[in-house]
């Protein structure tokens, strides 16, 4: 074997040597450099795609609880409609808060008067001479009784119209709150119409409505209806039973 003719090992060394020396491999490192990073970046932006998803997941599940919690609360009252006193045309309105057993308390209690239809005073109205204005169609009360303004239970005060009474302090469940209520009048463009008429058209039917509300479970909107035909009348609300005849 001649000593000065390079072996085919020594040649591949070489070329190889060569090849880790030039501009070829050093753009494949770059290139390999990278594409490690493009690897490290793609692997961040999966983890926090995935805690997003965990977050979000969690506070769905969290305000699904938060909305089963605050069903599961819903108050439960009972409400006697009465004569104030034998033969009297004043009634006394007595709500209780019975329910449900997890529900220890309320904090703020609303009672509204519900017109006969919910949409009284909107829309555009014209006012003809000596007519009522849009506000007095609006404020007016299109039902046989209100609340006597100036009275309620405790510190409450029923407004001047006597629509709306609010408790603001906290209801323990099995206490009851009194009220007031006096038959309406006509209008006072309603020139032709006498109180009985009135009270015939209106009929016998009292809607209220009970916005309770809690510090921590929320706040629950509570529609009824009581019939005043016969009296006393019981209704439990919501109204899920028939009402029931009796002092309840």
């Amino acid at each position: 074997m001649n000593p000065h003719v390079p072996t085919l090992e020594t040649v591949q060394f070489l070329n190889l040597w060569n090849f880790l020396a030039s501009p070829a491999w050093g753009a494949l490192e770059s290139l390999g450099t990278a594409a490690a990073v493009g690897v490290a970046a793609w692997a961040a932006m999966q983890a926090r795609s995935s805690s997003r998803s965990s977050n979000a997941a969690t506070t769905t599940l969290s305000s699904i609880e938060i909305q089963r919690r605050h069903s599961e609360l819903l108050p439960r009252f009972r409400v006697t409609c009465e004569p104030f006193n034998p033969g009297s045309d004043i009634l006394r309105l007595r709500v209780m808060l019975i329910g449900p057993p997890g529900l220890d308390r309320i904090d703020r209690l609303t009672v509204t008067i519900r017109n006969d239809h919910f949409r009284r005073g909107e829309g555009d109205h014209r006012q003809s001479m000596d007519g009522p204005t849009q506000e007095e169609i609006r404020d007016y009360i299109w039902g046989p009784y209100r609340f006597t303004p100036g009275t309620g239970p405790d510190d409450a005060r029923a407004d001047r119209l006597g629509r709306e009474t609010v408790y603001d302090t906290a209801l323990p469940i099995g206490e009851e709150l009194p009220y007031q209520l006096e038959q309406t009048m006509p209008g006072h463009w309603m020139r032709s119409m006498t109180q009985q008429g009135w009270l015939q058209q209106r009929g016998p039917i009292v809607r209220l409505a009970f916005t309770a509300e809690h510090q921590t479970h929320g706040t629950w909107y509570l529609p009824c209806e009581i019939d005043t035909t016969n009296m006393p009348i019981t209704v439990i609300v919501p109204q899920v039973e028939h009402a029931t005849r009796g002092d309840g």
